[in-house]
């Protein structure tokens, strides 16, 4: 009779072991797969920040900027009553706001602010030792990571001889690889997508200062099939058709503007178009 009740409380024994066994490796595989998701997550803020910085050096080569107005605050003297539309602020004096609007491109000033530039390279440079240590651990390329030091490091060469054209190439080429590295990692393919589009777009604007309209061309080919796949797919672009719709038709005016090798129409609307793809929401 003991001999039973000894196999008995044994296969209890097992059985609750083989329970809490089962519990701890569910837990702990769930919870790598937290861990998993949140270093992606943490990956793809961390290729935003890479993708604005890239883009501004790029815009800062040819004076374009994303913000095409400012405040102008004046200050006004009165002696009879304010209008509604202002605000009293002393006893004499009001402050009046109103917007002027400025040109996307400085036609007037064709200098080209190094400084900035050198500053927002060092602004990437200084970031991608952590970055590097993320997309690694992801098991991103590692031939195609070794290449974003190489591809910095002629960025940089390329500043310091104030090199515009070879600055413009590099920077394209370093766009691309953010692309590279989302394909490696990431489960948003919309979000490749867009970033396949923007990196074409970029390379066509890299090649347009030398007037290159054939490779131009190619490079904006390339960008309307790859945002084709987006408008192919509105059911998850509800929240963003505007913003869609709207670079769809700017992609095609690029696509015009090389046509017509319009150097100074491309720019504005690639302006416009870049600004409308950071707007989609994904």
């Amino acid at each position: 009779m003991k001999k039973y009740i000894v196999t008995i409380i044994v296969l209890l024994i097992i059985i609750f072991l083989s329970v809490c066994g089962y519990f701890v490796f569910a837990n702990t595989k769930e919870n790598q797969g937290n861990s998993e998701d949140m270093l992606k997550e943490k990956a793809t803020s961390e290729i935003e920040f890479l993708n604005t910085n890239i883009i501004d050096i790029m815009n800062e080569l040819n004076n374009i900027s994303y913000t095409n107005y400012k405040i102008i605050n004046q200050d006004v003297n009165i002696s009879s009553e304010s209008s509604e539309n202002e605000v009293q602020t002393s006893e004499n004096t009001i402050d009046r706001a109103s917007i002027e609007y400025e040109s996307t491109l400085n036609e007037e000033d064709d200098k080209i602010d190094w400084e900035t530039i050198k500053e927002t390279t060092e602004n990437v440079y200084s970031s991608w030792t952590t970055i590097l240590i993320d997309l690694t651990t992801l098991n991103v390329n590692r031939g195609n990571l070794l290449k974003f030091n190489d591809l910095l490091d002629q960025i940089i060469s390329a500043e310091e001889e104030e090199n515009k054209e070879a600055c413009l190439s590099y920077s394209a080429n370093l766009y691309n690889l953010l692309a590279l590295y989302l394909n490696d990692f990431s489960n948003d393919e919309q979000l490749k997508n867009v970033y396949n589009t923007k990196s074409n777009i970029l390379y066509a604007y890299s090649v347009i200062d030398g007037e290159n309209w054939g490779e131009a061309n190619n490079y904006i080919e390339k960008a309307k099939n790859e945002f084709n796949k987006i408008m192919n797919n509105q059911v998850n672009n509800i929240n963003s058709i505007d913003e869609v719709n709207k670079s769809y038709i700017l992609i095609n005016e690029l696509s015009d503007d090389v046509n017509k090798q319009s150097k100074k129409t491309f720019f504005i609307n690639y302006q416009e178009v870049m600004q409308e793809l950071e707007n989609i929401i994904l």
